[in-house]
């Protein structure tokens, strides 16, 4: 039988005479033989490993039926915040030898479905989604495969599955809330498409129950998540011919950059003539003119806590618990106290 490409370089022989075992025990457990028990082929493992010899990668994998690869199926690349929430995690991960395999869904159930299947495919262990609504067919494969999963930019997970993140609709209702309390009761909330984002309809949720609450009137706005779609809702609220003071909630930071633009091809102050207020904090915001007010979102730290639950869950088997992160208001230059006037 051919062993695997890692052991070509010492042979079997070498190994053998290197660890003490048969080359006929050496050569079934590089290859995965059921007819060597699990102590056996731990210890075996383990002697390889003392005598200083490194397999290669596919050799390992074959020999201990682990791949110590995790898979991360998000919308999109295109937004820091995926990057800093990604970068958390494969830091993580590689502080453990673990690898980290990225694929992107474009929002769409039926894709993430699919790439969750190529993601195994190649070798992933667990997986990592973004909301907690998921369509059936994805829910089915990982119940039968028994691939771990874990929910995230949520705290509530779907179908049993666990969810480590925020709680989107408490963080929209927090933030209209705030603008209230600095006496802007007319607000335009801004925000990405709802279509398969529940994260997009809690926040939004959550911005009605603040605003109902605090006595406010909300415009809201729904246009694609990028700075093109903030700009062009931003002309839309301009052309309405708001008062002045008024303020402009976007539920993405990268919305509310669009709205910085188009309220300078207007020449409309912020916060002087316009109030503005993000969500994501991502790097940009303390340093724009004027500084943006926003809430941070704690990306990184979901992505580390994501990181261990799952390396918990495949080295020790410990029950993925879910998490809920808290978040906070980042108050900046650019949301006027409109109290007093």
């Amino acid at each position: 039988m051919e062993e695997p490409s890692g052991t070509k370089k010492l042979g079997v022989r070498a190994l053998a005479k290197m660890t003490g075992y048969s080359t006929g025990t050496i050569s079934r457990v590089l290859n995965n033989s059921a007819l060597v028990n699990k102590d056996t082929r731990r210890q075996v493992l383990e002697a390889i490993e003392k005598a200083g010899y490194t397999r290669n990668p596919a050799a390992r994998a074959l020999a201990t039926q682990r791949t110590k690869t995790i898979g991360a199926v998000v919308p999109t690349l295109a937004h820091s915040i995926f990057a800093r929430f990604l970068n958390a995690i494969e830091q993580e991960l590689a502080g453990q030898g673990y690898a980290l395999v990225i694929a992107t869904s474009g929002g769409d159930a039926e894709a993430e479905e699919r790439r969750a299947r190529e993601l195994v495919d190649l070798g992933a262990e667990g997986l990592i989604l973004s909301g907690a609504e998921h369509n059936m067919a994805l829910l089915e494969f990982l119940a039968a495969g028994n691939i771990p999963a874990i929910c995230t930019s949520v705290c509530e997970g779907q179908d049993g599955l666990p969810a480590i993140g925020y709680d989107n609709a408490a963080l929209g209702e927090k933030a209209l809330r705030f603008l209230a309390s600095r006496g802007h009761d007319n607000v335009s909330v801004i925000h990405g498409p709802t279509e398969n984002n529940d994260r997009t309809r809690l926040r939004i949720d959550g911005v009605l129950a603040g605003a109902k609450e605090a006595g406010a009137e909300v415009h809201l706005f729904e246009t694609s998540l990028d700075v093109a779609g903030g700009a062009s809702s931003a002309a839309n609220i301009f052309a309405l011919k708001r008062q002045p003071g008024s303020a402009v909630l976007c539920l993405s930071d990268v919305l509310a950059l669009g709205v910085l633009f188009e309220a300078g091809r207007h020449g409309i102050a912020v916060p002087q003539d316009l109030s503005l207020m993000g969500f994501d904090d991502l790097d940009w915001a303390a340093h724009s003119v004027p500084p943006l007010t926003t809430i941070r979102l704690p990306t990184a730290r979901m992505g580390t806590s994501v990181a261990k639950a799952l390396m918990g869950r495949l080295d020790a088997a410990k029950e993925i618990e879910t998490l809920r992160l808290d978040a906070e208001i980042v108050e900046r230059g650019s949301v006027a106290d409109l109290r007093g006037r």
